[in-house]
């Protein structure tokens, strides 16, 4: 027998149990109850009753029928039970080796009990708070059948912690490994558990010490303590906290990769290849690759060429001329990818092994960029971004920046390192200045603080085009449309995909094709214009619904997408209006916003990534350790990313100041 159990309303699990439930609901008369699996079983067929979920060859009759007798039922069963009987489930339930005596209001037979009994852990819980069965069971009685088992089963709500606080506390702290769960808490993609709010910080400060120092401890929550918790209420994780969990860290790292085994060697790998010609570059299947053209670069020696041809390096901006460095989690790894990677805490910049591959790249065009500047024309990086704020922007538009001092090539890389990022600073201040004023004043700069990047506004309307947050109708759209997660992407067996646009573009799929409980969300997007029905009611898609469809598909995968420009870098003027001309009726529907900022959020947070510490716990933090007094050693990197940072800026100047003439 295989007991039915309610999940979600989107678990994969539900067609799997649809015969048993149609025949319950349909002998609901005749059903017996011999036990509390049996009770069980009816408290979860409620949860699919209630939530609409049942196959449709049911009547309304019949579900009414079940649901009346199912309530009662249930509700008849734990109202009878004694504290005894009560504390005997308890052993039951969280005991492996407890077996139910003859005694009980029941007999179990043998029926996968294990299983069973895991399966309705959380339903026994559940309805032991539904149905105030704490009125008969005081702490001390609770405490000698409970207090060896696992706390996290209690934590799921409020209710254990608030009527057994101290119990819970004792719990909670007599296994250290229970320390992960308040890490949890902090991360974006773990279940989330209460926390007996009854342990002082002190108390908890000490359990944090003892986490560290523990034989099995997980390196993933030693390196969160190590990087910091932003807004972690329980204790104060203290510089000394911080270097315990780094010398951790690096005594568990040091035993890992001594390990004389396979499995080290045995990782994902990701092939990235920098080529010299046209021909090989052409020909390579590798996906993360780039051309650094030498012959090109021999014969070309324009500084302002030279600068165009860092923006068209593969991988530095998308289609869209959105920065190609940031991370696109919807993008560049799925749902179950993200749920099982590195743990992160919600202050986290999600770094999936495909950004750092990316990042690899461009950070190694450019050191071969740059040496190769030098080598034909004894050039450096440093001198075209000073051409484009003196010469090139004094011509094409008439702009006087004030001056920027680069070190010198003989400079050790640190020093050269610590002035680009001084640097960074004033052209961001200048370039507030720009916007605000219309021109730069050297008083008014030296007195103006540094702006936050996100600051920086455009001189352009409508530049950046997101989704509305407070539209719940767009937020439910994207999720159906393009989440691997999604109700409707899974008929069958032989009908599935791993997103819904893909279902219905590679089969031809009728609404009545789907079940009763995936009908609902199919009709939202009838509803709501994003899909049509043919005269042989099949799904298909007009041409503005394609439209639509392609500029919310920009902005899923990339959290944006650029007004001024199609999926193509260069984009014909037709395509570009007729786009703009959608998103701008989309932004009077209340389906999508603009903000005018030189920098998009995708961009603004990837730059603060890389530049600052103060917005995420895993920040690289470049500008801050350069700019702040810290020892740095020689880095080549750090150097290479402060030298993009600036061709950034560079790029997207240049872009806002070429549109705005337009």
């Amino acid at each position: 027998m295989n007991r039915i159990k309610y999940y979600s309303p989107s678990d994969l699990s539900i067609n799997f149990y649809y015969d048993r439930l149609k025949k319950i609901i349909e002998t609901c008369d005749d059903i017996e109850i011999r036990n509390i699996l049996d009770i069980l079983e009816e408290y979860n067929i409620l949860k699919f009753i209630y939530n609409g979920i049942y196959p449709t060859a049911l009547s309304n009759d019949q579900i009414k029928k079940a649901k009346i007798k199912f309530n009662k039922e249930v509700k008849q069963f734990f109202s009878m039970l004694t504290k005894e009987e009560i504390l005997s489930y308890f052993k039951y339930f969280f005991s492996y080796n407890f077996k139910l005596n003859e005694g009980t209001s029941e007999k179990i037979e043998n029926e996968s009990i294990d299983k069973e009994r895991c399966k309705y852990r959380e339903d026994f819980l559940e309805c032991f708070e539904r149905y105030k069965l704490e009125e008969r069971i005081n702490e001390v009685d609770l405490r000698k059948t409970i207090e060896k088992y696992e706390v996290v089963y209690f934590l799921n709500t409020q209710f254990f912690i608030n009527k057994y606080p101290n119990l819970m506390k004792d719990m909670f702290l007599a296994k250290v490994r229970n320390f992960e769960f308040l890490l949890d808490n902090y991360t974006d993609d773990r279940v989330k558990r209460f926390i007996p709010q009854n342990i002082t910080k002190d108390e908890m400060y000490k359990f944090c010490e003892q986490y560290i120092e523990y034989e099995f401890t997980n390196l993933n929550y030693i390196q969160m303590i190590r990087k910091g918790i932003q807004g972690i209420k329980e204790l104060k994780i203290d510089a000394k906290l911080k270097l315990k969990a780094k010398r951790r860290c690096d005594q568990i790292e040091k035993k890992i990769f001594n390990r004389k085994s396979n499995n080290v060697r045995n990782g994902i790998t990701q092939n990235i290849v920098i080529f010299s010609e046209k021909k090989d570059y052409a020909s390579s299947k590798e996906e993360l690759k780039s051309l650094i053209d030498i012959e090109y670069l021999k014969q070309e020696n324009s500084k302002e060429k030279l600068l165009d041809y860092t923006m068209y390096l593969n991988h530095f901006f998308t289609n869209n001329w959105i920065l190609d460095l940031c991370s696109f989690p919807n993008l560049e790894s799925s749902t179950i990818v993200r749920t099982l990677g590195v743990l992160s805490t919600k202050k986290n910049y999600e770094e999936s092994f495909y950004f750092h591959s990316k990042n690899r790249l461009i950070l190694l065009s450019f050191k071969i960029f740059q040496e190769k500047l030098q080598e034909y024309h004894d050039l450096r990086i440093e001198e075209l971004i000073a051409h484009f704020f003196t010469k090139y922007s004094k011509e094409q538009f008439l702009i006087d920046w004030l001056p920027l001092d680069f070190a010198g090539k003989a400079e050790k890389m640190h020093i050269q390192t610590k002035n680009l990022f001084t640097l960074e600073e004033q052209i961001r201040k200048q370039w507030e200045l720009y916007v605000d004023e219309k021109k730069i004043d050297k008083e008014l700069f030296e007195l103006e603080a540094t702006p936050r990047l996100s600051s920086l506004k455009s001189l352009l309307n409508r530049k950046y085009i997101y989704i509305n947050d407070k539209n719940k109708n767009i937020q439910t759209i994207l999720n159906l449309l393009f989440s691997d997660q999604s109700d409707i992407i899974y008929i069958n067996e032989s009908l599935n995909e791993k997103d819904f646009l893909q279902l219905i573009f590679k089969n031809k799929i009728k609404k009545s094709d789907f079940h009763n409980y995936q009908q609902l969300n199919v009709d939202f997007l009838l509803d709501n214009n994003v899909i049509s029905l043919d005269k042989e009611e099949n799904i298909v898609l007009t041409e503005k619904q394609l439209f639509r469809i392609s500029i919310i598909s920009n902005i899923y995968h990339y959290g944006v997408i650029h007004y001024y420009y199609t999926n193509k870098k260069l984009g014909r003027k037709k395509i570009i209006e007729r786009q703009q001309r959608e998103i701008d009726e989309m932004i009077e529907e209340g389906l999508l916003t603009c903000e005018n900022t030189l920098f998009a959020k995708p961009e603004v947070d990837y730059l603060n990534y890389i530049l600052n510490n103060s917005e995420f716990d895993n920040a690289l933090g470049l500008r801050n350790r350069y700019l702040h007094g810290s020892i740095v050693e020689e880095n080549e990197a750090d150097y290479l990313y402060a030298l993009i940072v600036l061709i950034i800026y560079v790029i997207k100047i240049n872009e806002e100041l070429i549109l705005h003439a337009e």
